[in-house]
């Protein structure tokens, strides 16, 4: 069954005394691209970031382009829309334009009140607590789906700069941003992330400071099987056509039309069962 638009409902959301809150993404896409109207100096955090810039309908953005050959902003534009589909929180993203370069980039807008890198870093690396002392299980389960999820998409890099956090009150938010080193092609095989990879090595540590929950892991396997490919064809519909080529978007949206994800989704779920992928 499709995951469920109520946020009670979903563990991911919910954890402990914390509520995970999904609301960084537009309840509608942007039917054109925003414009740069402001192009702010220098070069921010990010190797795959190429400039920053305030949007003329409001908001700063982080912008990337393709390189080396890598398809950038077609593979953060579709990763971004289907995270936050299974119901990961991830920053608002929108095709940017920049008219007198004739481009469009895929921007990540800046969240309201990020906490600091230290605070993140404190964060990530001090397990949580209730109220009475108990352990509690925010952020385990969460990032215990998120471990999934880069799994299934081949992202090699999840490093501890790869997340944010908004503290409002006692509301703690923990967003997931940078899919830029995932693989779409690698998505109908059973090659995942390996030891070596930052995100392997990542995730056993925040495994180890925060636990490890199968049943939240599994969810996000479920939720990735239940995605209908019309759902995929919408996201690949509402990026610029120069992004991706209509044949390989017309390839990816059989991965779920045709279950060509399925064997990967077996592997995935078997390696978390035996722990062969932990």
């Amino acid at each position: 069954m499709p995951a469920s638009t109520d946020p009670d409902s979903r563990s991911l959301l919910i954890a402990g005394d914390h509520r995970i809150v999904p609301q960084f993404m537009s309840a509608q896409p942007n039917l054109f691209p925003l414009r740069a109207s402001t192009i702010y100096p220098g070069k921010p955090n990010g190797g795959d970031i190429l400039f920053y810039c305030e949007s003329d309908r409001g908001g700063t953005y982080y912008c990337k382009g393709d390189h080396s050959g890598r398809q950038i902003r077609a593979t953060e534009w579709l990763l971004t829309k289907l995270a936050s589909h299974i119901g990961f929180a991830t920053p608002e993203c929108a095709v940017i334009e920049r008219e007198h370069l004739g481009e469009t980039f895929f921007g990540s807008r800046q969240v309201a009140s990020p906490a600091s890198s230290i605070d993140l870093h404190s964060f990530l690396m001090t397990p949580q607590k209730r109220e009475l002392g108990q352990p509690s299980s925010w952020p385990g389960a969460y990032l215990s789906q998120l471990y999934v999820f880069d799994l299934f998409i081949g992202n090699w890099d999840r490093s501890l700069a790869n997340f944010l956090l908004n503290k409002e009150g006692f509301t703690s938010r923990l967003c997931a941003f940078d899919f830029a080193s995932s693989s779409l092609s690698g998505l109908t095989g059973t090659k995942f992330p390996v030891a070596s990879d930052v995100t392997v090595s990542i995730g056993r540590l925040l495994r180890h400071l925060h636990g490890f929950s199968p049943k939240a892991a599994i969810e996000t396997i479920d939720r990735l099987e239940a995605v209908p490919a019309e759902t995929i064809d919408g996201f690949l519909r509402q990026m610029p056509d120069d992004w991706m080529s209509a044949e390989q978007k017309e390839g990816i949206c059989e991965l779920w039309s045709k279950h060509r994800i399925a064997s990967r989704l077996t592997a995935l779920r078997s390696g978390i069962g035996d722990e062969s992928l932990l």
